[in-house]
């Protein structure tokens, strides 16, 4: 398994939402198409694979859009979360500093109780991921994400700040 580098730090994984259906009336209803689906599902045995070999994610924070929804429910056939958080702030116009700030104060909270945090999944939407994993990172190089790609993040509670470990394509 990828190492984390010391006892504070969280493997944060920063993900797009799979393959959507193409826009009709409401964007928040959109729904994964069967290939989104079967992305979602890829993305989550490579999770598996390499980063959570006891196929656990201790936190998922996801979108209240439908797609994200679903993203997750996909990635549930392979990984348990133990917890979920539905969050207002990472939607499509999401503000990456704002969504910076939660994630922080919600890490913070979540390492003090028993069984401290260790990987947390956040699934989203273009362009917040790019601009979360900049700020998350301190880069400015604005990331491109497909759908059901995925950044891993070695996120250091101490220092409120990550160093970005891969970023996985997917399908």
């Amino acid at each position: 398994m990828s190492g984390q580098s010391s006892n504070d730090d969280i493997l944060l994984f920063v993900m797009r939402h799979g393959e959507a259906a193409s826009l009709c009336l409401d964007d928040r209803s959109r729904e994964l198409t069967e290939n989104g689906r079967k992305q979602s599902i890829a993305t989550a045995r490579w999770l598996a694979k390499e980063y959570c070999q006891d196929n656990v994610i201790d936190l998922a924070l996801v979108s209240p859009y439908r797609r994200t929804q679903q993203t997750l429910d996909m990635m549930t056939l392979d990984l348990r979360v133990n917890r979920k958080v539905i969050c207002e702030d990472i939607i499509p116009e999401g503000n990456s500093q704002l969504a910076h700030d939660y994630l922080d104060a919600l890490l913070a909270s979540g390492g003090k109780e028993k069984g401290a945090l260790k990987r947390v999944l956040l699934v989203s939407h273009m362009p917040l991921v790019s601009y979360l994993v900049d700020e998350l990172c301190g880069l400015e190089a604005t990331s491109l994400f497909s759908t059901a790609s995925v950044a891993v993040i070695s996120y250091s509670l101490r220092h409120q700040s990550g160093k970005l470990l891969l970023h996985y394509q997917g399908l």
